[in-house]
């Protein structure tokens, strides 16, 4: 016989087994109440198992059966033992004999004998026996935590079999796939795929960072980020929806915090920087791996835990702070259990999370998860379901922004390695929401060069900030958006504001990104600059009238509370609102309507707190429109408020 393969919790139950009775019965003996000449066979027996010689030990308590065949504790350790081996109907024989003569002294029996059934995907039998073991009293926490899991998994295993999901994984291509091992997928909005390759096996080995392109036809021949990839390991990475920030795991480098900590990179004019710790307090004493980044780049959620083996894996996220600093590392608790969770995956949607476990009901080792963000909680988990999810271990899933693919790394029959990367459709209930995304530059209006800015996407319907960010010295932003309608602002001390608003209401959006250029006119112009500009009026893209209506609609105050807070900042500003409108009626009818849209705006503001001969209003109607009105959207382009700076 070979050596067992589980010998740490063999000597863990073998422990337990003689030190746990419910319960004492006058027809079997224990090493309690059993005779001087049993106990000291028993020791002779149990001293073998001690030396692992398990040959020896069977022996021994085979003799010791025939000698007292109530003594109980026999029939449990060559359970033990022969379950060790995975002779199972031994195993079984023994246990059931042990339950024949004492069905209560070791609850932990039934335990065994629901593992082994487990084993034989006898679904039935798992149940009524961990149902019986969790019936009694003073059971170890631990044992409780096992059994409760693995009489879920024996709940949900049938069912999910006998539903199976539709799973249809096309491998990657050999651009990307090869006899190495390709895993870890993350993709960024314009699908660019980033993976980990392991090359070579034992301490040979090595683990460098893969990127690769699709385009309308296949992938391109994936190449190693050479500004990134050193000759130690870099592996289990995220990539931002732009492209541009990439944070990944390295282990047991001199300057680290722990076993293993989170590096970044930044993608500065096409080219990576040079990679950097993240530092504290992300990185700690314990593991930290397996980042994924939010939408819009603001948080990271991340796999904390288990350092040198000790204890389990969590899932985290840190948040950035106003100064670019990363914040105290939050639990997440609401979907942690007491055994482990891995590689998170955020989808562009925000709400939609992909995570690894194997501490929920599944198929048995790590399965795929979904939950949802619902206000501001995270759901309970979904099992992706068979045959997504197998006996195997499923890890690491990444999702386009569309929903349309996912990503995943597989060893399957047909590949071109032991692991390469696949992608398939998910279960409709596993969808995410289809998100668009807008590409952006903050600039100065007087000298057209890029300038650093605040942006801001405010949803219009629920008015909840869907987004918050600073833009980089070169002024560029990349910001996702689920389908709706939604308002943007951007902002910067000594400068008036910029606003656009977005209806992406249609599926058809989801195929083009937007362009935006947000203009940003200084308070004071230089006027000794050699570029002369005229001041454009301001549109107030988010200010909503009814039809015909000059009453303000609700959506219109995020807009007009940005320009209060203006005109709060710089108390010796004065503007005038001006109200245009199409062609449409008669145009003495629009100069009225416009006149009274423009002095609606004034009046809201003066209710709320500036001074009305700080505010004038004006009326144009029809007659400066910015588009032709022989189109509804040149028509609801000439419908507008905006404001001029009249004094500073």
């Amino acid at each position: 016989m070979t050596k067992p393969f589980f010998s740490i919790l063999f000597f863990f139950l073998m422990f337990c087994a003689s030190s746990i009775s419910v319960g004492q019965q006058s027809d079997f003996t224990t090493p309690k109440n059993a005779s001087k000449k049993t106990k000291e066979s028993y020791k002779k027996a149990y001293s073998y198992i001690l030396q692992r010689d398990y040959n020896a030990a069977i022996k021994e308590f085979s003799k010791l059966i025939r000698k007292d065949p109530k003594f109980v504790n026999s029939y449990i350790q060559m359970g033990y033992i022969y379950e060790s081996y995975k002779d199972f109907d031994k195993a079984v024989g023994f246990f059931n004999k042990s339950l024949e003569l004492a069905p209560d002294y070791n609850p932990k029996i039934y335990l065994a004998l629901g593992r082994i059934a487990m084993s034989k995907k006898d679904y039935p039998e798992v149940e009524k026996l961990l149902s019986k073991f969790l019936s009694y009293d003073k059971l170890h926490p631990n044992l409780i935590k096992i059994a409760t899991k693995r009489l879920g998994d024996a709940r949900f295993i049938p069912k999910a079999i006998k539903n199976p999901v539709k799973f249809e994984p096309n491998n990657l291509g050999e651009n990307i796939n090869s006899e190495n091992r390709e895993y870890f997928p993350s993709v960024t909005l314009e699908d660019e795929l980033v993976y980990t390759v392991l090359f070579g096996k034992g301490n040979q080995a090595q683990e460098d960072l893969y990127i690769s392109r699709k385009s309308d036809t296949a992938w391109s021949v994936g190449r190693g980020i050479s500004a990134v990839n050193t000759d130690d390991n870099e592996g289990a990475q995220a990539i931002s929806a732009d492209g541009k920030f990439l944070v990944f795991t390295v282990c047991n480098r001199r300057e680290d915090y722990g076993s293993c900590d989170l590096y970044f990179s930044r993608k500065i004019n096409n080219l990576w920087t040079e990679p950097k710790n993240l530092g504290s307090p992300v990185n700690s004493r314990e593991w930290e791996s397996q980042p994924s980044i939010s939408p819009n780049g603001d948080a990271i959620y991340f796999v904390r835990g288990g350092a040198r083996g000790q204890g389990h894996k969590d899932l985290f996220i840190t948040r950035l702070q106003e100064d670019g600093s990363w914040g105290t590392p939050e639990n997440i608790e609401e979907l942690n259990t007491l055994d482990n969770e891995s590689s998170p995956c955020l989808h562009p949607d925000g709400k939609t999370l992909y995570f690894s476990s194997d501490g929920y009901p599944g198929m048995g080792g790590f399965d795929l998860y979904v939950s949802r963000k619902v206000d501001g909680k995270w759901s309970e988990p979904k099992n992706l379901g068979y045959p997504i999810n197998t006996v195997g271990q499923e890890e690491a899933l990444a999702v386009n922004r569309k929903g349309s693919i996912a990503y995943l790394a597989s060893d399957r029959k047909g590949g071109y390695g032991s692991l390469d990367i696949y992608g398939f459709k998910l279960p409709d209930f596993a969808l995410p929401v289809p998100v668009t995304f807008v590409r952006g530059i903050t600039l100065d209006a007087q000298k057209n060069a890029p300038l650093s800015a605040y942006v801001e996407i405010v949803n219009i319907n629920t008015k909840k900030v869907l987004a918050k960010i600073k833009t980089q010295k070169n002024g560029e932003f990349t910001l996702c958006m689920p389908v709706g309608e939604y308002a943007l602002n951007a902002w910067k001390d000594g400068y008036l504001f910029f606003s656009a608003n977005y209806s992406l209401t249609e599926v058809e959006s989801l195929d083009k990104s937007f362009r935006l250029k947000a203009n940003l006119q200084p308070l004071v112009f230089n006027q000794n600059d050699s570029i002369k500009i005229i001041r454009e009026p301001i549109v107030l893209e988010n200010v909503f009238f009814s039809t015909a209506s000059f009453i303000l609609q609700s959506d219109s105050r995020i807009e007009l509370d940005k320009l209060k807070k203006l005109l709060d900042q710089n108390p010796d500003m004065n503007i005038q609102i001006n109200g245009h409108t199409d062609n449409v009626g008669n145009p003495e009818d629009n100069l009225v309507l416009s006149d009274n849209r423009a002095k609606a705006v004034v009046e809201y503001l003066v209710a709320n707190g500036i001074a009305a001969e700080r505010l004038s209003a004006k009326g144009f109607g029809e007659t400066k429109p910015r588009f032709g009105n022989d189109s509804e959207t040149g028509r609801a382009g000439n419908r507008r408020t905006e404001f001029i700076v009249r004094s500073q």
